[in-house]
Formats: structure tokens, C-alpha cells, sequence
């Protein structure tokens, strides 16, 4: 029983990453009018993140516009 619990933690934990990442990226897009690969260094720089954990939440980045 208690490794359910742990497992569903995980999960909860997991989302929440997920959740709170792809905020971020959402205002640094705004914002910053930041383009993928400066997402991703701001991210990696402030968050810890790495590419393969960033990989793994499969957030999806907006595509970048050329103005």
C-alpha cells in the first residue's frame, strides 16, 4: 500500500513540475519574446532543468516567428 501512495506522489510531484515549467517557458516567450533555444538556456540556467528532464515533460515550445 505504501508504495502506491509514493508512486501516485510521484506522479502529483511530476505534474506539478510539469505545470510549473511550462509556465515559465510561457512567460519568458512573452515577456522576452525569447525564441526556443534561449528558452531552453534560461531555463537550464535558472531551473537546473536538464535537456533530457526537459525531454521528458514533453512541453512543447511555441514556434519561432521570424518578424
Amino acid at each position: 500500500m505504501k508504495s502506491t501512495k509514493s508512486t501516485k506522489r510521484t506522479k502529483i510531484d511530476a505534474v506539478r513540475m510539469k505545470d510549473i515549467i511550462a509556465q515559465l517557458t510561457d512567460i519568458i516567450y512573452i515577456l522576452c519574446n525569447a525564441k526556443q533555444n534561449n528558452i531552453a538556456i534560461i531555463l537550464e540556467q535558472f531551473t537546473d532543468i536538464t535537456e533530457e528532464e526537459l525531454d521528458s515533460l514533453n512541453i512543447v515550445f511555441p514556434q519561432d516567428m521570424d518578424n
